[in-house]
């Protein structure tokens, strides 16, 4: 897993983290410069903690340990000042407020490059790309993602659905073909919905895939692989479905390059025979 921007990662998972991670937490981010020169034991007596807490939380964080713990502080305490989220002020100008748009689309964007774990994008893309069908499923703006997903594997000739009625999607994984994969999407972990399709799809034996906010979930604890997006800060008027968005589409985007490298010629035969039949149907209804 990527170790670039840590505090940001830390501050954003705090609330899933158990009371003896929290302390830990707080302490990390009051004196992170402190801590790349401590011991295990120094940073646990410190954080009026235990070393197995300090452990636990390093891997909550998605690292090994706290020799890496502190390799990512370096890395972070070397960069400029990270680019950080905004919130709306009442009457903020029009010119301020693309500034705070375009600011929090950065962050997000650094923070979830950070949690990418190459490893994992591999082998969901040798998945997709083994499975006979594709499933994908979110509500709200997570939905839009499916759909991206959906079109975006259709264009390589794969069967990709995108259901938004949960009897139809469950009718179909039932009768999926062996090695099909489901992919749930909720930024929360939490959407009920979701949560239900993903049990129902590990019941079948589809190939399980969580698209998730970064953190431990009952989501990601169900599938057999987990992609992850930064968590952005609570804000009273900038909803999640905007930090969020960017950062999922990002995601998808990187799985679909590596899906298509894996059979380069056979990928773009198919993406030009769609843009051809596009082209085909845009210049029909022109003539029509």
């Amino acid at each position: 897993m990527g170790v670039g921007q840590i505090l940001s990662r830390i501050e954003n998972v705090m609330p899933k983290l158990t009371q003896s991670e929290q302390k830990v937490a707080r302490f990390v981010l009051a004196v992170p410069d402190e801590v790349v020169f401590m011991s295990v034991q120094e940073m646990a007596t410190r954080s009026l903690s235990s070393s197995a807490s300090v452990v636990r939380f390093c891997r909550s964080m998605g690292l090994k340990g706290f020799p890496e713990l502190k390799v990512a502080l370096s890395a972070d305490l070397a960069k400029d000042q990270k680019t950080g989220y905004y919130d709306l002020n009442k009457n903020e100008n029009t010119a301020d407020l693309v500034d705070k748009i375009l600011s929090n689309a950065v962050q997000s964007l650094r923070d979830t490059v950070g949690l990418l774990d190459i490893g994992v994008i591999e082998k969901v893309a040798r998945s997709l790309h083994d499975a006979p069908a594709i499933f994908a499923y979110g509500v709200g703006a997570s939905a839009l993602v499916a759909e991206d997903i959906a079109q975006k594997w259709l264009r390589l000739g794969k069967n990709a659905y995108a259901f938004s009625d949960m009897h139809v999607l469950t009718m179909s994984m039932a009768n999926a073909p062996q090695g099909s994969a489901f992919i749930g999407i909720s930024y929360s972990a939490a959407t009920k919905e979701v949560l239900q399709l993903m049990k129902f799809a590990k019941k079948n034996e589809l190939v399980t895939i969580s698209f998730t906010g970064f953190g431990r979930s009952e989501l990601s604890e169900l599938s057999d692989f987990n992609l992850y997006t930064s968590l952005a800060p609570e804000a009273k008027v900038r909803s999640a479905a905007t930090g969020s968005k960017h950062s999922q589409f990002f995601i998808i985007d990187v799985l679909f390059y590596v899906y298509a490298s894996i059979n380069i010629e056979f990928s773009i035969d198919k993406i030009q025979k769609t843009r051809d039949a596009i082209n085909e149907l845009k210049n029909k209804e022109i003539n029509d």
